[in-house]
């Protein structure tokens, strides 16, 4: 449902638009969204959306969208006004059991997950409220990184690594986003994992992870701490660049379980490394056992604790390790999706109840501008036939997932809510909802992200050895 209006905006996008910034659709378009929240706010009554319009409401985070947009030469809401869209899809719209049957059209929006939701007793919901678009962007010296690049900086070569013009591996040489307009799958695949985490370093202190039966009631709960950090291209906080003792290692990752008292002190490291025919450097630290356990690849289609729906290759949502050789990348379409809004500084727009196993009342959603990529494996042995990602045109990172068994059928789901930030245009995250449609039993993951102790993070956390004795 795209008009050649819209074809034309994207034609402009990336590196080009920096020449002819007054002429853009961006600049045209500096309708206040930060106004409509307001605007919104007041409507609906609600604390939540008037604590989320309120922290769009300030000069840094208009100079910084404002920046960002410029250089893209769009915006969420451009491209929306672009598009040739039902007139009753925009904010204040609530989807109901009663209703969703008037608009047919929906379907071209709202992931089938959400709209059985409606009539289901398993992860039910009233309705779907859909709230103002906000514009997102990340942080300013990743954006500056990526005007130094200039144009065509990379290639992909055939085993699906990213090259730059020097035949080395870009991701170890380079900063900055590759392809902010992606021509294929490959590019929008390379897009996406230099999203990462949003930010430098991440720390969820605690995370709740909460694996759910398909009565909404809870089977087993984990609390414990994840880290993340971006080892290679580091350019909004030291240290810069490549961090020392980790060579060839584009990010890493860990978890320290703190309770139920029967798996208190596992921990689990995974170090990613740019060159695709070197595996993860993958330990698993097991306190009964006393023993670490040092994993391959495959074990990162396990599930991270019995009862979870969430595995080791999900910890991002998508982040099996890219090489073309196992898996193909295929640009499916463009178009918008409707999903929850990150709005998660200020509230959770799922209001997951106490036990984290239901969903209460309405859920919040907007509508994002999104590319949509299939990962089909090539191997035959991966745990998933295909995964379906949207990925956002501003944010560059997964809107909503889809992952197929091996006949085919859906099989789990992806969707989250990120705790970001206007003012900077970092992000970690506050709620997950990993639902498996074929099982009817779901995970809930709920975030508190440590913006304070993110600072103190060292690189000991990403040696299992050191990381095991914090328990």
């Amino acid at each position: 449902m795209r008009s050649a209006k819209l074809k034309n905006i994207l034609a402009g996008a990336a590196g080009f638009v920096a020449l002819a910034v007054a002429s853009t659709p961006a600049a045209q378009a500096q309708e206040d969204y930060i106004a409509k929240w307001k605007e919104f706010a007041a409507e609906t009554g609600l604390p939540e959306h008037q604590a989320w319009a309120d922290m769009l409401d300030n000069d840094e985070t208009r100079a910084l969208e404002k920046a960002w947009s410029d250089y893209r030469g769009y915006t969420a809401t451009s491209l929306i006004e672009a598009a040739d869209l039902p007139d009753d899809l925009k904010p204040g719209l609530i989807i109901t059991k009663d209703n969703l049957a008037s608009m047919p059209w929906l379907a071209d929006y709202l992931p089938q997950f959400w709209m059985d939701r409606l009539s289901s007793e398993w992860m039910g919901i009233e309705g779907i409220r859909i709230v103002p678009t906000t514009h997102y962007y990340m942080q300013k010296p990743l954006l500056d990184a990526t005007k130094k690049l200039g144009p065509d900086p990379f290639s992909i070569n055939d085993k699906g690594e990213l090259v730059d013009k020097d035949g080395q591996n870009g991701v170890l040489t380079k900063a900055g986003l590759p392809f902010l307009n992606p021509k294929n799958g490959d590019e929008l695949n390379w897009l996406f994992n230099s999203h990462g985490v949003g930010t430098e370093d991440v720390w969820f202190n605690p995370v709740l992870m909460t694996g759910c039966s398909s009565k909404n009631k809870v089977e087993r709960s984990y609390t414990g701490n994840i880290w993340w950090r971006k080892m290679a291209g580091r350019v909004g906080k030291a240290p810069l660049g490549n961090v020392p003792g980790f060579e060839g290692v584009t990010e890493a990752g860990s978890l320290l379980l703190t309770s139920p008292r029967d798996v208190r002190g596992l921990a689990g490291v995974r170090l990613r490394y740019a060159d695709a025919d070197k595996d993860d450097n993958f330990k698993l630290f097991i306190p009964t056992l006393r023993r670490t356990r040092t994993l391959t690849g495959t074990n990162g289609q396990d599930p991270i604790a019995p009862s979870l729906e969430l595995t080791w290759d999900e910890w991002r949502s998508q982040w099996a390790k890219t090489d073309k050789r196992k898996f193909k990348y295929t640009m499916v379409k463009e178009g918008f999706v409707l999903a929850a809004p990150e709005v998660g500084a200020a509230y959770d727009p799922y209001r997951s109840d106490d036990a984290r196993c239901g969903l209460t009342g309405i859920v919040d959603m907007e509508l994002r501008p999104v590319w949509v990529y299939d990962i089909d494996d090539l191997t035959n042995s991966y745990q998933y036939s295909k995964k379906r990602v949207w990925v956002d045109k501003e944010l560059y990172y997964t809107q909503w997932m889809e992952m197929f068994d091996r006949r085919g059928n859906l099989w789990r789901a992806w969707g989250d809510s990120r705790w970001w930030q206007p003012t900077t245009g970092k992000a970690m995250w506050r709620t997950v909802i990993i639902p498996n449609v074929i099982s009817k039993r779901h995970t809930i993951m709920s975030v508190t992200s440590d913006w304070e102790g993110v600072d103190e993070m060292d690189n000991a956390l990403f040696d299992v050895d050191k990381l095991r004795d914090k328990r």
